[in-house]
């Protein structure tokens, strides 16, 4: 039965426990993430978090990943937005020494200068590597020009000219400034109990910097006035990369349920309006789907697909043209009936495991979703009900009040020599900008 509890700091923490399997998997979240970078210094946490990964003073990268092996552990390090992660999965009876090393990452990083410049010639090669990649050429684009100026816009993994900007003493005052008691969300999920867990935390992370946490503040987002058509010219491209973005609905919006069933309906799902419409009856993407973002405040929800050039214009087009329907009538009964089945059906494969009920507690908490009752939370066990509830008014609500076709953004990458001038000419299009793939990133 899942747990919650406090550090004596006052760091929450969240236990799943399961017998299942005699394994264990142990996450710390580092609240803020990118959120936190400055307006001119894209990628410092995640430079920051990299750093940790590369071992203590005195014992390098090599040494950490040999002891990792030894205890028959995986460890892996993410950032977002919203929280770096470090989560661990390692066999029940290493628990001990894998938590000991893994605070030791954690609190008392080396940050060497060689470390530093290794790591800064990787970034290079992988900002490199991204203009081959059309779909995160695509993204990386879609985010900059939608949200300019806003902490949703900037990347991430920071961009070439940040990161070679980056210096060590920067790094270290950014885990200087995260790395506190009340900053940190605990979990584990797996072979553990409350008193076991309880114990290791005690043990090696009591003595955590205290002081106030840092908060991220994160504007509200506004979108483009208008449309307007972003082309990343690729020469000689024969297909594209093509995404439609627009403002939708934030977590802890009264409409979120209901638009995440109309989503479904729309283009979550194999028989959605969008895939019929673009895969099935015309051939022109093989994949065609809408994707909404989770985030505390109104990020874009996005519509992809991948025609050939030639199609491309043709297959924009109908994609607005499908979003002004769903916008203007909202769904079938057919439709809402089968969404909602679907959502229900699927979130068994959410759930199936500890670790993965944990991921759900722990993002809950650093979305700032309240869990003082989680078996009634519609973010968490609560779920079904909750979708269960949505109506055909509910959705159609939703998405006339989230959703605004009138202001949106057209992202492709292809040849712009034969994408621009029918591009132009889609209904509502303000303005055309052409960027070249190989522009500084």
């Amino acid at each position: 039965m899942s747990q919650a509890s406090f550090t004596h700091a006052g760091a929450p923490v969240y236990l799943e426990p399961s017998e299942d399997l005699p394994l264990v998997d142990f996450v710390v979240c580092v609240r803020g993430g990118a959120a936190l970078d400055p307006v001119a210094q894209p990628g410092l946490a995640r430079m920051t978090a990299r750093l940790m990964r590369r071992g203590t003073r005195g014992v390098p990268a090599s040494a950490i990943d040999d002891a990792i092996g030894r205890l028959g552990a995986r460890l892996s390090v993410t950032v977002s937005r919203s929280a770096t992660r470090f989560h661990g999965t390692v066999l029940a009876r290493n628990l001990e020494p894998f938590v000991e090393l893994l605070a030791g990452l954690i609190r008392r990083p080396a940050f060497r200068g060689s470390d530093l410049a290794r790591a800064k010639r990787r970034i290079r090669h992988d900002l490199r590597a991204l203009r081959e990649d059309d779909y995160g050429l695509a993204e990386r684009h879609l985010r900059r020009a939608f949200f300019p100026g806003h902490p949703f816009g900037r990347p991430v993994g920071g961009t070439e000219a940040s990161i070679a900007s980056l210096k060590r003493p920067q790094i270290v005052a950014h885990h200087a400034a995260t790395v506190r008691a009340r900053n940190l969300v605990f979990g584990a999920a797996g072979a553990i109990d409350a008193d076991g867990l309880r114990g290791l935390l005690e043990r090696h992370f009591a003595d955590l910097p205290g002081g106030a946490r840092p908060k991220a503040r994160i504007p509200a987002t506004k979108p483009p006035r208008g449309r307007h058509v972003l082309l990343v010219h690729k020469p000689e491209r024969s297909q594209t990369q093509l995404g439609v973005a627009l403002l939708g609905p934030k977590l802890k919006d009264p409409h979120w349920f209901p638009f995440l069933v109309g989503d479904a309906a729309f283009g979550g799902m194999f028989t959605s309006r969008l895939v019929q419409e673009v895969r099935a009856k015309r051939g022109w993407s093989y994949s065609a789907y809408s994707q909404l973002s989770v985030a505390t405040q109104r990020d874009a929800w996005r519509m992809w697909s991948h025609p050939a050039v030639e199609n491309a214009p043709a297959c924009a087009a109908l994609q607005l043209e499908l979003l002004e329907a769903w916008h203007a009538d909202g769904l079938s009964p057919g439709e809402l009936r089968r969404a909602k089945r679907y959502l229900v059906g699927s979130r068994c494969f959410e759930e199936d495991t500890a670790a993965r009920r944990l991921d759900h507690r722990l993002s809950a908490a650093l979305y700032g979703v309240d869990q003082e009752s989680p078996a009634t939370n519609p973010h968490l066990g609560g779920y079904r009900r909750a979708i269960r509830g949505v109506t055909r008014k509910a959705v159609h609500e939703a998405v006339a009040k989230r959703l605004d076709p009138r202001h949106l953004l057209v992202v492709a990458v292809g040849d712009a020599t034969r994408l621009e001038a029918p591009f132009a000419k889609l209904p509502g299009v303000r303005s055309v900008e052409v960027v070249p793939f190989d522009a500084r990133l």
